[in-house]
């Protein structure tokens, strides 16, 4: 049976116009009637087999109803607590060992870190053979990613999110629970729990874990805290402004900053330091990260600065390797107000919008602009806000995101307790914009294995490719198809810049891409 004859007749879908813009599904134009899903085209290809989607976040919740089944918890890790990996192991067992080996196999013989010194490569293999012979830990109890990770939870569900599962006749569904659809609920993902710590052993245990997992697709929707990669450059005409006789006091300053920089004997001993083995393993960091990039697709996100540079390691992306940077794009099709965008921008996808208000454009509800007309600069730019962001799964807690409602539990018990939680939330971000084109390679991996060219995968190259040379410049929409819109934000007249400074290659059209598989 197809998909859309399993959904509930007469359910309103609108929540899903995300999947709409993307072209996984069709639905009339009032968002009720769901008429033709990409996953019902794959399906009548024959058999099916799950794509792997890695999640390098912040955890994910394992119990959340529309990611039971989905979410792979006896393969996922996290390292926040230890060096070498940690798993939840489940089951009726009293007693489990509290040690394993979770890189005994780990084989980088495809790896070529091209970027590295010879010193620095063999610092790489110093750290290999280190985590080869590590023992990590097992718990046996207490899931603290159910408590902490409404982050990764979020994206998890942008990704493989689907309707509740109950293969037992007698378990009641779960109240509250929608019938929700990611970008492929037929794939399965794992979730890598990293930290925020400056620690850069987590991030290449992370990535090598991974590796080891062979994926189809690895989403990173966050950026990596490397303290040199990660700093963001001022603009040419702000340091104009600072060099000028007019602001002296403050060319002065930016002039002792590089003064700073360029002399390592002036060094502030209240701000942390960076050491020479953190620097060299950073590198090694970035060097692993292109390397795997060339084999396995990496997704992550610009950055939600509002910036014409993007975050790091999306800023990483070119023509040489299979990292993606995806952009935020609004339901009114312009750039997201707090998108970061600019050179190595690979495409866009939907997410939600932002409130701007600087002397280049003017963004917000009419309300607020009635409210700020007297504030506003005459040269500015009046864009249009959307007030639409992504629904997707959240964690059902006070740690999660949604704090509108009881819990679940205490609502049908009829208790009437104070703490307030939710499954669901309004989500957005590059983080989700990021999410759904992890969802969508690992459609694409799954039409892949399901046509006639079975067992001939793209590699990542041709991947990021495919993406680019089928994106569109309008966003399909319940209504109709709209425009794809510059905007300025940083500068006078950046309007007029081109496409592609905004918007990378275009929108990401997963109808497109998909039939181009399928023939």
């Amino acid at each position: 049976m197809k998909i859309v004859d399993e959904m509930p007749e007469q359910s309103k879908y609108y929540y899903l116009w995300h999947l709409v813009s993307l072209g996984v599904i069709s639905c009339d134009s009032q968002g009720i009637n769901v008429s033709d899903t990409l996953w019902d085209r794959i399906n009548e290809k024959g058999k099916q087999l799950p794509s792997t989607v890695v999640l390098i976040d912040v955890g994910c919740s394992f119990s959340h109803p529309n990611l039971i089944g989905r979410v792979d918890a006896d393969r996922s890790i996290d390292f926040t607590g230890t060096p070498f990996g940690a798993r939840l192991v489940r089951g009726d067992q009293e007693r489990v060992s509290d040690k394993a080996q979770y890189f005994a196999d780990l084989d980088i013989s495809d790896i070529s870190l091209e970027e590295l010194s010879a010193r620095d490569n063999a610092l790489f293999q110093e750290i290999v053979r280190y985590l080869i012979a590590s023992w990590g830990e097992v718990r046996g109890h207490g899931d603290v990613e159910g408590l902490f990770a409404s982050h990764g939870t979020a994206v998890s569900g942008l990704i493989v999110g689907g309707p509740e599962i109950c293969n037992d006749s007698e378990k009641q569904p779960t109240p509250g629970v929608l019938p929700y659809f990611g970008v492929d609920p037929f794939s399965r993902l794992i979730s890598v729990r990293t930290g925020f710590d400056n620690d850069p052993l987590q991030f290449v245990a992370a990535l090598l874990y991974a590796w080891a997992q062979s994926p189809d697709v690895i989403v990173l929707p966050r950026g990596l805290p490397d303290p040199d990669a990660s700093a963001i450059s001022p603009k040419e005409d702000f340091k104009a402004e600072l060099e000028s006789w007019s602001n002296h006091e403050a060319a002065d300053l930016l002039h002792r900053i590089d003064v700073l920089s360029e002399n390592t004997s002036e060094i502030d001993t209240a701000s942390a330091q960076q050491s020479i083995t953190g620097q060299r393993l950073w590198r090694v960091v970035k060097s692993l990260f292109i390397a795997i990039s060339k084999h396995i697709p990496i997704v992550c996100a610009a950055g939600n600065d509002g910036e014409s540079q993007l975050n790091y390691p999306a800023s990483l992306a070119n023509r040489e390797n299979g990292i993606i940077a995806v952009g935020a794009l609004s339901a009114n099709g312009y750039r997201a107000g707090y998108s970061n965008y600019g050179e190595g921008l690979t495409l866009v996808a939907p997410s939600d919008d932002m409130e701007v208000f600087n002397r280049h454009q003017l963004r917000g509800t009419k309300s607020q602009l009635k409210k700020s007309d007297y504030l506003m600069p005459v040269d500015a730019q009046q864009i249009s806000y959307s007030q639409k962001a992504l629904l997707s799964t959240d964690i059902a807690g006070a740690f999660g995101y949604d704090t509108g409602g009881l819990s679940v539990d205490d609502h049908w018990n009829g208790a009437d307790k104070t703490e307030k939680v939710g499954l669901y939330t309004q989500f957005g971000g590059t983080s989700g914009a990021c999410a759904l084109v992890g969802g969508v390679i690992a459609l694409i991996r799954r039409a892949e294995r399901s046509s006639a060219t079975r067992g001939t995968l793209r590699d990542s190259c041709d991947i990021k490719g495919l993406l680019a040379s089928t994106a569109r410049r309008t966003m399909p929409t319940m209504q109709g198809d709209i425009s794809l819109k510059t905007d300025s934000m940083n500068s006078d007249g950046e309007e007029a810049e081109t496409f592609e400074n905004f918007f990378g290659s275009g929108l990401v059209d997963t109808e497109a891409a998909i039939s181009q598989i399928l023939g």
